[in-house]
């Protein structure tokens, strides 16, 4: 089989003609696709091909030598995922392309043979997009493609007629394990709307006091509020408790009792004095032992200072608890 391309340029054209003999990729081993054009590339293959449908030969020449970096970038341009870093979907799409195109070109396809694969990948994606087709019809469809792969040249062929049977079992392992594999992933990807999550936090943020000197303190020696409230900030007041009615009623018969001891105590020494000072002291000195006066005195102190030794005691059992609570404090900010 003759294929020819015309190549025109200023006032003048040249017609290059390429024998095309053979089957699968031997049938176009010969040609040099780096020095064809687009056109001209076109013009060599048959009418069904797929070759240059997506990708033409320059662009094909040019993601064949570029990095995985640069055949991302580039295919985006191409296909125009623009959005791919912030869209899901397109990023889906490109990662396909790109791991599409990257095995291919290690297995050392050839141009043609990048060109055409590429087809079958945009091709097979399309019809989940546009057809909604299901996995047993896809899988029709790309049977339909391998048509005339490994026969002669006088044979129908659908397009893939520049591959070989081994190639032809390897892309169809490929599709096995990616696409066709995750058919049902593309079909919710295209046909299923997702409803669009707004995830919020709030944020607490700790404003700086009112500098009182001409800086406020460092934030070295910042404590959380937590913190602060556990181990440093003072204890809370203790609750005064609320008299019993029991001991209002004693405390009122002790006052009863006070009350009328006083009046006797006031009438004896009264009458003590009135009898001291109708008998000489040496005598009243006389009649009185130690013992009496050691008694008078006790019993004169306990009834003068009884209240007074009660409050003491009470303020220094709350000053004594509140000194071991401080102290208590301390040790757990230390062991912390």
């Amino acid at each position: 089989m003759a294929s020819s391309s015309t190549r025109k340029g200023k006032g003048k054209s040249s017609q290059i003609t390429i024998q095309i003999t053979g089957k699968g990729s031997e049938a176009y081993k010969d040609i040099d696709w780096k020095t064809l054009s687009d056109d001209e590339a076109r013009a060599i293959e048959k009418e069904a091909s797929l070759a240059w449908k997506v990708l033409s030969n320059t662009q094909t020449q040019a993601l064949q030598d570029a990095s995985v970096e640069d055949v991302e970038k580039k295919l985006s341009e191409i296909l125009k995922l623009t959005n791919s870093e912030i869209d899901l979907s397109e990023s889906v799409l490109l990662d396909y392309y790109v791991c599409g195109f990257w095995w291919a070109k290690e297995r050392g396809f050839t141009t043609q043979q990048l060109s055409g694969f590429f087809t079958v990948l945009h091709t097979l994606l399309e019809n989940i997009r546009e057809k909604q087709l299901s996995l047993a019809d896809n899988l029709s469809e790309f049977r339909k493609m391998l048509v005339g792969i490994g026969a002669d040249n006088n044979s129908p062929s659908k397009g893939l007629d520049f591959f070989d049977l081994e190639h032809a079992k390897a892309i169809t392992d490929f599709l096995q394990g990616t696409l066709f594999q995750h058919h049902k992933m593309y079909e919710f990807l295209f046909h299923s709307e997702r409803t669009e999550e707004i995830v919020g936090t709030e944020l607490v943020v700790e404003v700086l006091p009112p500098a009182a000197m001409p800086y406020p303190p460092p934030l070295d020696e910042g404590l959380s509020e937590e913190v602060y409230l556990r181990h440093v900030a003072p204890p809370p007041p203790t609750p005064t408790p609320e008299p019993q009615p029991q001991e209002e009623d004693t405390e009122e018969e002790a006052g009863t009792d006070i009350k009328s001891e006083t009046p006797k105590l006031i009438e004896e020494q009264v009458g003590a004095a009135e009898a001291a000072s109708l008998v000489q002291p040496e005598a009243l000195l006389a009649s009185v032992t130690a013992e009496e006066v050691k008694t008078m005195f006790d019993r004169v102190s306990k009834e003068l200072f009884a209240g007074l030794q009660s409050e003491i005691s009470e303020k220094l059992l709350e000053r004594e608890a509140e000194i071991i609570g401080r102290i208590n404090k301390i040790h757990r900010v230390a062991e912390a």
